[in-house]
């Protein structure tokens, strides 16, 4: 399947289109989890945080595993601006994006989705904020496709395996009267241009050894 790769300007959220082939049982009830919600949680979902506030449904702190869903049990996981404040090692000393995306595929249904928002490595709002800390580039989450990785980083990129779907870059409005060359160079070289992107991830199976 071709990765759909987007350009949206302005600061505009990209929802979810979930995949033709997803199969699921009749009648059964999907559920929707949003990951870190605070006090936006997204339409339709069970809103999950550390903090008690509007809009939380379950009180749980993501950075303590596991979370209180069963095994693939989840059809849809939305995450805003949070991967960017996992630290990089764990007070056990496990890597701490490795044990979130570890813990995303255990509890997501087969060919399930993760949406994940978080500020562009080359953009100021990656850095202006202390308590982030990490910055999230276009390639950040092939490392978690075993099918890239298989046989030269698979030792430590633990046990999960997604697919990209969609990869949405959401760039200034001054960039949209310009032209698509413009567009993709500005993109590629200059700061301050693409603010924050979006990607869509799918459960697949772990490949076998």
């Amino acid at each position: 399947m071709a990765l759909e790769d987007r350009i949206e300007f302005g600061t505009s959220k990209q929802g979810i289109n979930q995949l033709d082939d997803f199969l699921v049982d009749e009648g059964k009830t999907l559920l929707r989890v949003d990951l870190a919600c605070g006090q936006k949680k997204k339409e339709g979902h069970k809103g999950v945080d550390k903090y008690q506030v509007d809009g939380v449904d379950i009180v749980h702190d993501l950075l303590s595993f596991p979370w209180p869903f069963e095994d693939n049990s989840v059809y849809e996981f939305n995450c805003e601006h949070f991967v960017e404040h996992i630290p990089i090692q764990l007070v056990d000393g496990s890597y701490g994006l490795n044990r979130f995306m570890e813990e995303v595929w255990r509890c997501l249904m087969p060919k399930g989705t993760i949406r994940i928002c978080a500020p562009y490595y080359m953009s100021q709002e990656a850095y202006q904020d202390p308590t982030h800390c990490r910055s999230i580039t276009d390639r950040t989450f092939m490392y978690y496709n075993q099918k890239i990785i298989d046989g030269m980083l698979d030792h430590y990129f633990g046990k999960c395996n997604f697919e990209e779907v969609s990869k949405t870059r959401i760039i200034d409005p001054a960039f949209e009267s310009k032209g698509e060359v413009a567009r993709r160079w500005a993109m590629e070289h200059y700061w301050n241009v693409v603010k924050e992107i979006q990607f869509t991830l799918r459960k697949v199976p772990l490949l076998e050894k």
